[in-house]
């Protein structure tokens, strides 16, 4: 071999086995696809997977709820991104942490509900803990872009602090009929009194002789939170607040619209051996299934 040819082999080798090399971008491409892969084999497999996942707190945010317009909090859109982290979200800890921007640019995907492959971390939780302003910096500006002066705020407005025991029953009712049948993190709307309105994500409902035990992840809370409701209640108190909760139209249109999301991934994985993108962000499509508020 002359010495041309053995300096090309030498630098054809240090280029294969270089970090920056085209071989390493397509090593770490190959085996976020195979997360993938492996993450819609594990939603077919496991028809209450969701409900599991969410229940472990390392696939939740690592901070609680505080911050927002008013320093009101960001409760509905805290709850919102850790359920859609459920659904789109993998994580390919073998890879390069992301950058400040690419991590807000990974977020942004999720909050706009297109997949995301998150970098240089096992889960949610070590992602939010080490990114934790660009979460942050996120919710709020999602909660004004479609939460504070959108239609989904109205929705949370709409209800009562306390119903009649009857009324109250048939929530509940509903609540358990969703869970048990679709098997999926069934998002609420806590009416609280004046216009204040919290959120929670229902993860797991059992009935008792005398109603109901569930427990919710509160995003004013690390933990999971325990809840129960007897029949001939006509409210739930939060602290000394009453309050009721409510399955909103919006709420389970939105899980549907995640479950429709992933299955396309996963079914363009499988017919294209890529991931596609929808083309309206998640809100903008709520926005055009729900249509404007009515006028009174």
């Amino acid at each position: 071999m002359n010495r041309f040819l053995f300096l090309l082999c030498v630098l054809a080798v240090a280029f294969y086995f270089s970090p920056s090399s085209a071989a390493t971008a397509l090593s770490l491409k190959m085996n976020g696809t195979l997360k993938w892969k492996q993450h819609c084999a594990n939603v077919a497999s496991t028809p209450d997977l969701f409900l599991r996942s969410i229940s472990h707190a390392e696939n939740r945010l690592s901070f609680t709820n505080h911050g927002g317009l008013f320093n009101g909090g960001v409760c509905w859109w805290h709850s919102r991104l850790i359920r859609t982290a459920q659904y789109l979200a993998v994580f390919d800890a073998s890879a390069p942490k992301p950058t400040l921007d690419e991590a807000y640019d990974l977020v942004h995907r999720l909050r706009s509900g297109r997949p995301a492959t998150i970098p240089g971390f096992n889960n949610l939780h070590e992602f939010s803990s080490a990114f934790y302003g660009i979460v942050q910096q996120n919710l709020e500006e999602w909660q004004v872009s479609n939460g504070g002066f959108g239609f989904g705020f109205l929705d949370g407005l709409t209800g009562s602090t306390t119903v009649p025991a009857a009324e109250l029953k048939s929530l509940m009712d509903g609540a358990y009929v969703e869970i048990r049948k679709h098997q999926k993190p069934l998002y609420q709307v806590l009416q609280l009194p004046g216009v204040t309105a919290h959120a929670w994500i229902i993860i797991g409902m059992k009935p008792t002789t005398s109603g109901y035990l569930f427990s919710v992840v509160d995003s004013n809370y690390l933990d999971i939170q325990s809840w129960a409701y007897n029949y001939g209640e006509t409210n739930f108190l939060y602290g000394r607040s009453p309050f009721v909760s409510y399955t909103t139209k919006r709420g389970l249109k939105e899980e549907a619209l995640l479950s429709k999301r992933l299955n396309d991934v996963c079914a363009n994985l499988q017919s294209k051996g890529k991931l596609v993108d929808a083309p309206l962000t998640l809100d903008e499509e709520l926005d055009l299934l729900m249509g404007p508020p009515a006028a009174n």
